[in-house]
């Protein structure tokens, strides 16, 4: 039924939507962030009519978040009114011949952390907007940024996909998307770990076993954090960004199939020991470290409707696990090899579904003890979005907007005040770029930085073998790990 205002309501939240709205009510900001480096002009009409279109495909990217005392639903917006699309010289055009590189880039810095920090709150708009950050005439960053409550990192990216296409004038089926109303009786996200019981033996004793150990178990020996200024609450984010050349990533890739590893394998070995450098420089000694790693449990393009289809595994190690690189690849390897083949990050959302299925304030309460307590939080997050707009879509559309060339294409994880720090990786163009995302009251510029590139040495470690020979580059085909969103 539509409203006064232009207004739809009853499309329920899953319990991943749910439990990272909770999350945001604790003065986490749970935003993702896209940044698209392009040379070449882009045309601002053009690439708001192409939002639009898209927009119009997708109700929950035009709804918001309407919390009662026992349910919450998304009210869809026919009407959406204000801005989608924001456009900002980083200089005025009159003062641009005037200024040098070095005053470019730091008001560059400058407007795009003023953006980034602009709060989003799907509960009273969109919940999620777009920028376009004009450098000079011919140098644009396009910034997409979307509440993690409404999509996860893989559904983000095919929004953003489908709007390169549009603008590129694609023809795509631009008629409002239907959005069924639903009683929210049924979580998708749920009906998806019932279906997952099929392929595995013992699923709900394996279900049971991995709730016992993370909730009962797991917290007598707690994760270390990551060594700090302080860790007081803080909303304010910022990123810096680094990558690893195609030369480089092949590396990498031929050594994690020489001992039968995968990429996501060496992401999160070289994370195990870059925390660990790090705590050990500042004099704090680390035992249990955690990572959580995000698992898409959703095909990309299983549904017209976006949304979460995400989950996790928390991946740990000891000391003296980690004292060994090539030990500590084994133990990954091992480790996660046994989660995504059990369904492990189907408990979470059983655990996620217990604590949302009643009223939004027991989510609320959750969230508050988690973030209060830390108990069961993870050391850092790590993503991986894998290959950016991967093989099947026009090799002409993947990189050009119109007359533009898209040179580089940086994911951003939300990051919540007890971790301090995520890492968010993708592959685009055959280079890896990886985005670290940080409290900015937790830590400095040069502290971001540092952290990221001792990240970056450690991964670049991960080409060479245990004798320290560079890998032969070897020639197979390129396929998308399955780790990750």
């Amino acid at each position: 039924m539509v409203g006064m205002e232009g207004r739809r309501a009853g499309i329920p939240l899953n319990c991943i939507d749910k439990a990272l709205f909770a999350l945001y009510s604790q003065d986490e900001p749970m935003v993702n962030y896209c940044i698209l480096t392009i040379d070449g002009a882009v045309d601002p009409v053009r690439l708001k009519s192409a939002l639009m279109t898209v927009l119009l495909r997708h109700c929950t990217l035009r709804s918001t978040i309407h919390a009662g005392l026992f349910r919450q639903v998304r009210e869809v917006r026919d009407n959406c009114g204000g801005e989608i699309l924001t456009v900002w010289d980083v200089v005025p055009p009159e003062d641009l011949a005037d200024a040098n590189c070095s005053q470019v880039g730091a008001w560059y810095k400058r407007r795009l952390s003023e953006w980034m920090n602009i709060p989003l709150d799907p509960g009273k708009e969109l919940p999620w907007r777009a920028l376009l950050l004009r450098r000079t005439p011919r140098q644009f960053s396009l910034v997409f940024a979307c509440h993690h409550s409404v999509a996860d990192g893989l559904r983000h990216l095919r929004f953003i996909g489908e709007a390169i296409r549009d603008y590129n004038g694609a023809t795509e089926n631009s008629s409002p998307s239907t959005c069924s109303l639903t009683d929210g009786r049924r979580d998708d996200l749920v009906a998806m770990a019932q279906a997952c019981r099929l392929k595995v033996r013992h699923f709900y004793l394996r279900m049971i076993a991995s709730l016992a150990h993370r909730f009962l178990l797991a917290p007598l020996s707690p994760n270390a954090r990551i060594c700090r200024t302080t860790s007081r609450p803080s909303s304010e984010v910022y990123f810096c960004q680094g990558s690893l050349n195609p030369h480089e990533l092949r590396q990498i890739k031929s050594r994690s199939k020489s001992v039968g590893a995968t990429v996501n394998d060496i992401l999160l070995a070289a994370c195990f020991r870059a925390v660990e450098q790090w705590n050990n420089v500042h004099r704090k000694s680390s035992g249990k470290i955690s990572i959580m790693a995000p698992v898409s449990i959703g095909n990309p393009m299983s549904s017209p409707v976006i949304t979460n289809q995400v989950s996790f595994i928390s991946v740990s190690t000891t000391r003296k696990e980690r004292s060994d690189p090539e030990e500590l690849l084994r133990k990954v390897r091992q480790r996660t090899a046994h989660m995504l083949k059990n369904g492990i990050a189907f408990s979470i959302v059983y655990a996620v579904s217990f604590c949302t299925v009643l009223s939004p304030l027991v989510a609320r309460s959750v969230a508050k003890f988690l973030m209060v307590t830390q108990i069961y939080l993870d050391s850092i997050l790590l993503t991986n979005l894998g290959l950016i707009w991967p093989a099947g879509t026009n090799p002409g559309e993947r990189d050009k907007m119109g007359t533009a060339k898209i040179t580089s294409v940086i994911g951003l994880a939300s990051v919540v005040s007890p971790m301090g720090i995520s890492l968010c990786m993708g592959t685009y163009d055959d280079h890896l770029y990886v985005g670290l995302t940080y409290k900015t009251r937790q830590f400095s510029k040069a502290e971001a930085r540092t952290f990221l590139n001792l990240y970056l040495h450690e991964l670049r470690s991960y080409q060479r073998t245990p004798e320290g020979l560079l890998i032969p580059e070897v020639r197979y085909r390129d396929t998308r790990d399955t780790v990750p969103v």
